[in-house]
């Protein structure tokens, strides 16, 4: 009996150990992703600026609709605008 309650111990001791390393871990990785998702937001703000940009110095270059294709298609690559 006593091996079998110290095998028990030992099993809990290790579950709790693996516990507190997975939150530590959680607790670091969580940040660090949420910078690099910052970073990404921002990265895509700016082409999508710069694609409206683009475009509207494009459009007020013509006098006339002639059919050519807009500058947006930069833009629809960072998926800028309203969702869809």
């Amino acid at each position: 009996m006593p091996c079998l309650q110290r095998a028990v111990l030992l099993r809990a001791a290790a579950a709790a150990l693996v516990l507190g390393a997975t939150l530590g871990a959680e607790a670091v990785v969580g940040p660090v992703l949420a910078q690099r998702g910052v970073e990404r937001a921002e990265r895509d703000a700016y082409v999508c600026s710069q694609a409206a940009r683009l475009d509207s110095v494009v459009r007020a270059g013509r006098s006339q609709h002639d059919g050519r294709p807009s500058l947006s298609r930069v833009a629809d690559a960072v998926h800028c605008g309203p969702p869809r």
